[in-house]
């Protein structure tokens, strides 16, 4: 093997700290040997240390443990073990048993894969296969109480084992009377083990991890069931700041690869303010670069042609409350959502102004549309589609976006569907 190469392309980090420290010691000769002379570099927590693109491992340093560990070649490639360290004696183990957890749950997940839906016994055999799931679970729990006996005061047992500790509806008779179904059950109870007030929570991938689950698996798949979701997380009692930095950076550059202002809106809308929050710059700059607009924020005094021609200035709204709606005739979602703001517009009976921009760039598809949806609010566009400088004023990337503006024409918020912007409705009218 190369020295010189392994040497250059070897680094250890923390999983999600910031720094990249070489390792600049090693010296493979089918063994090396690793310091880790613990410094002001380094703060509690798990590390990854990666080899080349060989083989990447997780250790554990905490409590200013000076820690020596070997790299070496074993049966089935790569092996990393830190010596004589009690904590990572106790993290090895942990991820030992997360290893058969996992495995008999994609076994049991296999099985559920290949039951027909023509099953003759479908139901019985998902109950079992449930009650299957649910022995499986309270054995890893179990497992997981044994390590907090064996090392009591180590960082897996204080803070790793309440991050993977699974909540199971039937640990309490209430539990088991109230919901039938753990997806339900998970909906409201998935983070009932951890100490949010703990700061020590953040310095490994556990979280993260526990935070994305929830929202791929147990929130509800639409724009107010995500919004929820996030109430759920950044709900959560005695959240430590520095905890909620770190969700609000991890929530931030997930729904910034997703293109979802809606959601960033609604963060920033509600849990930033003018709070003083650890986050990171590069959080802040993606904030500012998918919201363009704060609560309370003037927008812009734009003017478009109608299908008539003639200009129409944004201050022509004149309704309790205005929504300015993003939207084009090709786009499927828009043409279930528009019959919806038009009944709520109907409904308002001028309480409610609406300034609908077209992406559309054919003037006969637009027209028609208005026409055939019998759309009477403020109709504009310059045909310039995606391309238009109002679209970028306000920041638009997907359709439909409807913004909604007080009577003064300032900014409360934004949303990709009706049902959100109902919701940011209500919360006015309710005021």
């Amino acid at each position: 093997m190369d020295t010189s190469q392994l040497e250059a392309s070897s680094r250890s980090y923390q999983v999600f700290g910031r720094a990249v420290i070489p390792l600049s010691d090693l010296r493979y000769r089918g063994e090396a040997e690793i310091f880790f002379q613990y410094d002001d570099r380094y703060t509690d927590g798990v590390y990854l240390i990666e080899i080349s693109t060989i083989e990447s491992f997780q250790f554990v340093l905490v409590n200013k443990e000076k820690i020596t560990a070997h790299i070496y070649e074993s049966g089935s490639g790569m092996a990393f073990k830190p010596d004589q360290s009690k904590e990572n004696d106790a993290f090895n183990i942990m991820l030992n048993l997360s290893d058969v957890y996992s495995s008999s749950m994609d076994t049991l997940n296999a099985a559920m894969s290949y039951l027909s839906d023509f099953e003759p016994r479908h139901d019985a055999i998902t109950d079992s296969l449930t009650m299957v799931y649910h022995r499986i679970a309270d054995a890893y729990n179990n497992s997981l109480g044994l390590l907090n006996n064996l090392f009591p005061e180590s960082y897996t047992a204080e803070v790793l084992v309440a991050l993977d500790k699974i909540p199971l509806r039937t640990q309490k008779p209430e539990w088991s009377m109230k919901y039938d179904n753990d997806p339900a059950f998970n909906h409201v109870h998935y983070f009932d083990h951890i100490n949010f007030g703990d700061e020590r929570i953040v310095s490994n991938p556990f979280l993260s991890n526990k935070i994305l689950d929830y929202l791929y698996n147990y929130a509800e798949r639409s724009e107010q069931g995500i919004k929820e979701g996030i109430d759920m997380i950044l709900g959560q009692p005695n959240l430590h700041p520095k905890v909620q930095g770190f969700i609000i950076d991890l929530l931030i550059d997930f729904f910034t690869d997703k293109e979802a202002a809606e959601f960033i809106d609604h963060i920033d809308r509600n849990y930033l303010g003018n709070c003083e929050l650890p986050l990171s710059e590069e959080t802040l700059a993606k904030i500012n670069s998918m919201v363009k607009f704060k609560s309370g924020d003037q927008v812009p005094s734009v003017k478009m042609p109608s299908q008539t021609g003639h200009y129409i200035p944004l201050n022509s709204l004149d309704g309790q409350l205005n929504v300015v709606v993003f939207w084009a005739s090709w786009c499927s979602h828009c043409m279930r959502e528009i019959p919806k703001l038009k009944s709520l517009y109907d409904e308002m009976q001028g309480k409610l102004g609406v300034y609908a921009v077209s992406i559309d760039t054919s003037k006969t598809d637009w027209v028609q549309t208005i026409n055939s949806e019998g759309l009477k609010w403020l109709n504009v566009n310059d045909l310039k589609g995606w391309d238009s400088e109002t679209v970028q004023q306000f920041g638009v990337t997907s359709t439909p976006t409807l913004i909604l503006l007080d009577e003064r024409l300032r900014w409360i918020g934004r949303s990709s569907s009706f049902e959100g912007l109902l919701e940011l409705v209500r919360e006015q009218l309710a005021e």
